[in-house]
C-alpha cells in the first residue's frame, strides 16, 4: 500500500468526521468541492469505493458524537436550569452557510483538524492490504 493511498483514505475519514460531527450539509459549496477532489483523488488512484466508505464511516461516526454531546449538554443544561423559571422568547432558526461564510467554514475545518487527533479504524487499513498483489506475485521483490 502506498503512503498516498493511506494519507487520501485517512484524509477522507477525516473530512467525513468532520462534516458529521459539526453538522455540516454536504451542499455547502466547500464541502461538495473538497469531497469532489477527495473522490476524484481516488478513482486517479483506484481506490474509489474505499475512500468513499471511509469519507461515509467518518461522517457517521462524526455524527454520532456530535449527537452525544448534544446530549450530555443538554442533561447537563437541564439539569443546572431545574430551578431557574424559563424565559420567554423567540427562538433564532439557524441559517444555511452563505458563500462569504463558506472560507470561514473551511478555516474551521483546518483548525478542526489541528486540534483534534482521529485515528482511523482498523477495518479501513486492513482493507488497504487487499488491494496489493501477495509478495510471491511481485517480481523483482
Amino acid at each position: 500500500m502506498t503512503e498516498e493511498k493511506k494519507n487520501l483514505l485517512k484524509e477522507a475519514y477525516q473530512f467525513g468526521y468532520f462534516v458529521g460531527f459539526r453538522g455540516h450539509s454536504e451542499w455547502v459549496e466547500w464541502v461538495r468541492q473538497k469531497r469532489e477532489e477527495l473522490y476524484q483523488k481516488a478513482e486517479e488512484l483506484g481506490i474509489y469505493e474505499l475512500v468513499k466508505d471511509a469519507y461515509r464511516k467518518g461522517k457517521e461516526l462524526g455524527k454520532r458524537d456530535r449527537e452525544e454531546k448534544l446530549y450530555e449538554s443538554l442533561v447537563a443544561k437541564v439539569e443546572r436550569e431545574e430551578a431557574k423559571p424559563r424565559p420567554k422568547g423567540a427562538v433564532s432558526v439557524a441559517t444555511s452557510a452563505r458563500p462569504e461564510e463558506s472560507s470561514k467554514l473551511e478555516r474551521e475545518y483546518v483548525e478542526f483538524l489541528q486540534s483534534t487527533k482521529l485515528t482511523m479504524p482498523p477495518e479501513l487499513l486492513n482493507t488497504l492490504k487487499h488491494l496489493e498483489p501477495p509478495k510471491m506475485l511481485r517480481l523483482g521483490d
